[in-house]
């Protein structure tokens, strides 16, 4: 092969591979101007929804805040209301309660100074060792006219009462002991004052005083309790073994009397106040509650209930019978 063909071989090879190179050029160039489109038309279309959707939003808080706006006026209206509602009821239970404290204030202050003029002849039937002097003062807290007399009658029952209604059927009987010899009259209040001892659980023991009110003319019979004051147990043993099996009173209590067991073992105690050295506390103030509260019952009974007829008391027996 000559030399001359083989440059011209080649000339043609390099012009051909030009040509390629040119158009394969034009064809990158092409590609990535057409890329570049699809690029920025990609952008573009990204960056319109994005403003979209931001002004989309930004109507959206607008909506929102114009809307909590008027929540918000409606609540300071409603708070508004509440709190003018909330002084006005509170002033007005303010003007209730102060007006029915006044009531009260001023009916308390009446039934204070204004005492019962009911004249009482109160007649007190105990034992020696009870200050009666509580119950006379009780009633004279509520009746103006109060005269008492004080008689020491006994009962018939054991020494020392054990249980309620021992206690009960004491003051009864002294009053009828009382009425029977004649010391009182039958127009007279008679208040009875009994003690009794009770176990109220195994070994534990407890003194009470009772007392009955018996008003024959007004038909009133009723009775209270003292609040119960703890007994050492030492001393109820001991009245209870002093008690015989033979004792013809058990039924009712013990044969020894707790104050003659204080008196035996603690000689020195006053026995009209035992309850200082052992509980703390007075029989004079104990005494006083209870016959503050059976002062109290008795005049509500003598104002407020009349007692039935006998034709009344008949028809309520009837009724009775017919409902069983």
């Amino acid at each position: 092969m000559d030399i001359d063909s083989t440059l011209d071989g080649i000339g043609f090879t390099a012009s051909g591979v030009k040509t390629t190179l040119v158009n394969g050029g034009e064809n990158v160039k092409t590609a990535i101007q057409s890329s570049g489109e699809n690029v920025k038309a990609g952008v573009w279309n990204w960056f319109h929804y994005a403003k979209s959707q931001i002004d989309a939003g930004l109507t959206s808080a607008n909506s929102y805040l114009e809307d909590n706006a008027t929540l918000q006026a409606t609540t300071n209206r409603i708070y508004s209301l509440g709190e003018e509602t909330h002084r006005t009821l509170a002033q007005a239970g303010h003007n209730v309660v102060s007006s029915v404290q006044s009531y009260g204030q001023h009916l308390f202050s009446a039934v204070g100074k204004a005492k019962d003029p009911t004249p009482i002849n109160l007649n007190i039937i105990s034992d020696k060792h009870i200050d009666t002097a509580a119950v006379t003062r009780a009633f004279h807290g509520i009746f103006q006219d109060t005269k008492s007399s004080t008689y020491d009658v006994v009962s018939g029952l054991a020494a020392q009462l054990v249980g309620p209604s021992a206690a009960v059927e004491g003051c009864k009987l002294r009053i009828q002991a009382a009425r029977s010899q004649k010391l009182v009259p039958d127009e007279a209040v008679v208040v009875a004052v009994e003690s009794f001892i009770n176990e109220i659980i195994p070994g534990t023991w407890v003194e009470q005083y009772c007392m009955l009110v018996s008003d024959v003319p007004k038909k009133i019979e009723l009775h209270v309790f003292s609040q119960p004051v703890n007994l050492p147990t030492p001393l109820a043993v001991k009245s209870k073994d002093a008690t015989p099996p033979q004792y013809a009173l058990r039924s009712s209590g013990y044969a020894k009397s707790i104050i003659e067991v204080i008196s035996e073992t603690f000689p020195d105690v006053n026995i009209k106040d035992w309850y200082t050295p052992f509980v703390g506390i007075s029989n004079t103030q104990v005494l006083s509650l209870v016959s503050a509260l059976i002062a109290a019952l008795y005049h509500q009974r003598m104002v407020n209930m009349d007692p039935p007829t006998e034709s009344e008391e008949l028809d309520v027996e009837e009724e009775d019978m017919e409902r069983s």
